[in-house]
């Protein structure tokens, strides 16, 4: 009898239910808010930004600017080059998802 030695992927493991797809900067902002107990109302007054603009950035409908980036750095300590850098792969598993639905066509 032979074993598979055949390695699994990030696609296989999402379609099998054991990873989930990606999130944007947003998602983990709003993760690191939780882990800290803050609203996305703390996070605009401790940011001097209005609450639609954490909550647009929470809910992918804006991206995560330098500007904010900064003051989440200098007020919260927050990781900010993690969060640019789950942003870059959230948006390649967006465009790979584009293309593999556009040869389904």
């Amino acid at each position: 009898m032979t074993k598979s030695t055949k390695f699994l992927t990030a696609n296989d493991l999402t379609e099998m239910g054991l990873l989930s797809a990606p999130g944007g900067a947003g998602t983990h902002f709003h993760d690191f808010l939780q882990r800290k107990n803050l609203t996305a109302a703390d996070a605009a007054r401790d940011l001097g930004v209005t609450k639609s603009t954490i909550t647009c950035l929470i809910n992918g409908e804006s991206e995560l600017t330098v500007g904010l980036a900064a003051k989440m750095q200098r007020v919260y300590d927050a990781p900010v080059g993690l969060f640019f850098r789950l942003d870059a792969k959230y948006k390649a598993y967006k465009v790979n998802e584009m293309v593999k639905a556009q040869a389904m066509v």
